[in-house]
């Protein structure tokens, strides 16, 4: 039976003091601060051999508390335990370390949970996790805890899995993303009806490790169809990855992971002039423009990826002879900025993505998500795509001109060059590469906000202010 979002603003109505629930793993040591941060209770459920990380990384102390002795405040505020029933919420702790067998044995302790007043912080392990299969099934279906996020929208993530994933999302919202190629599966790899002289990628699960996906570079069809071959005589790739993997065009450009943060409640505030001429300026209604400005835009970080930065630091020459083809893990991220005009696109495409969401998947985004880009040097023409929903808001009119897109320094044309984010993947959840921000914040959010202010901090943030404005029903599904 699907777990109903009425069902789930009734409990929290009922809440007196919420406790942020957050699966250990990803970007939960981001989330935790940020609710330490803004004096919200915690809970971390882990597992035996993941444990360490947060029983070492403690995040502890009241709000503006100075940091001295930092065993005496463990010892004050943190405790650790591997049954629910024995958290006792009256006790005085701020934070419970929960160590489980598996992630998923947390579905048993529902009840428990409820009685805690807990909020699910999402992220991609627990959608991975607890969430039971390509549709998350279990957190749909089973898992019962109000979760501050996008209950329905975890599962598009899992792109070739399901039909409508992000990529479907992005052309009902008309945002570039890369072209896909078909092909054929048989016994000992792909091949393509006809030759593709360009370069492609390969985006499949791992044979053995179903939450890793193999990545192989081609030059053209025929270079990727002789690398499957050895990937699967390898045993790295089989029948089932290759039939739901993607090939898709290599977009040329840096990567740059654009995370955002949805606010229920700043959507329903008035923003003075400023929601005014947004509406003026890009022909929506006042709604919608709130909507859009809600829709706050915290940081950039991008991907570093074992082995393959390993590779890239090698001399070229070496790079040639080495036969090994890289894996694509995600082992680190670091901080980036963006040139400033081309926030502009940024925007445009993540407000067009959000108002999809709220169209075909109502609420649609709550909270913090992540718009994963390469950024790219082309014609407009090649990857602007036409909305299946009026969505192209943003301009008001058909763009006709190269000032229309913001271009100032370029001949009038209708075709003009520019730089396009282009949609790689959409993470509708906590983003892992927050932790980068951890204790210093996310620039852009820094600025708006005039203080340190992370993605974690900003979900604590909208708890802590729907939690005193009696308006938890807002933010949870």
């Amino acid at each position: 039976m699907v777990v109903e979002r009425e069902e789930m603003q009734e409990i929290v109505r009922r809440y007196k003091e919420p406790i942020g629930l957050n699966l250990g793993s990803h970007s939960a040591l981001d989330a935790w601060q940020g609710q330490r941060n803004y004096g919200l209770r915690s809970i971390i459920y882990t597992t035996p051999s993941r444990a360490r990380i947060y029983l070492q990384n403690p995040m502890v102390g009241k709000p503006e508390e100075p940091m001295e002795d930092l065993p005496k405040t463990v010892s004050r505020d943190l405790r650790v335990v591997n049954d629910p029933k024995d958290i006792n919420k009256n006790d005085d702790w701020r934070s419970v370390i929960l160590i489980l067998d598996r992630y998923s044995d947390i579905v048993k302790y529902v009840d428990e949970l409820i009685d805690l007043e807990c909020l699910q912080i999402p992220n991609r392990a627990f959608s991975v996790y607890v969430g039971g299969d390509e549709h998350c099934s279990v957190i749909e279906n089973e898992y019962g805890v109000p979760i501050v996020g996008s209950r329905l929208l975890l599962k598009i993530e899992n792109r070739g899995e399901i039909e409508r994933d992000y990529y479907w999302f992005a052309e009902q919202a008309g945002i570039p993303y890369p072209k896909s190629y078909q092909y054929e599966v048989y016994e000992g790899g792909i091949r393509f009806k006809e030759p593709i002289e360009e370069p492609m990628l390969m985006k499949a699960e791992h044979a053995h490790r179903a939450f890793e996906r193999e990545f192989i570079f081609a030059a053209n069809s025929q270079d990727l169809e002789e690398k499957v071959a050895r990937e699967v005589a390898a045993g790295n790739l089989n029948r089932e990855s290759l039939e739901n993997a993607r090939v898709e065009q290599i977009v040329l450009g840096p990567h740059a992971n654009f995370n955002f943060f949805f606010s229920p409640l700043d959507a329903k505030s008035e923003w003075g002039d400023v929601d005014d001429w947004f509406s003026k300026l890009y022909n929506v209604n006042l709604e919608e423009a709130r909507i859009c400005l809600a829709n706050q835009f915290l940081s950039i970080d991008e991907r570093r990826e074992t082995i393959l930065d390993g590779l890239k630091r090698l001399p070229a020459d070496v790079q040639e002879k080495i036969k090994k083809i890289p894996s694509f893990e995600v082992t680190a991220h670091a901080l980036l900025s963006l040139r400033e005009s081309l926030l502009k696109d940024v925007h445009r495409y993540a407000d067009r993505f959000l108002l999809a969401c709220r169209e075909h998947a109502y609420p649609g985004i709550i909270g913090a998500w992540c718009l994963q880009t390469l950024i790219t040097w082309d014609r407009i023409s090649k990857y602007e795509l036409k909305p299946v929903v009026k969505l192209d808001f943003t301009s008001g009119v058909e763009a006709k001109t190269a000032a229309d897109y913001g271009l100032y320094d370029v001949p009038e044309e209708r075709n003009p060059y520019m730089h396009i984010p282009v949609t790689q993947d959409i993470a509708l959840r906590h983003g892992g590469g927050t932790n980068v921000h951890m204790g210093i914040g996310s620039q852009y959010a820094n600025a708006k906000y005039k203080k340190i202010m992370s993605m974690g901090d900003r979900i604590a943030l909208e708890i802590r202010r729907a939690w005193k404005r009696n308006q938890l029903h807002e933010i949870v599904t």
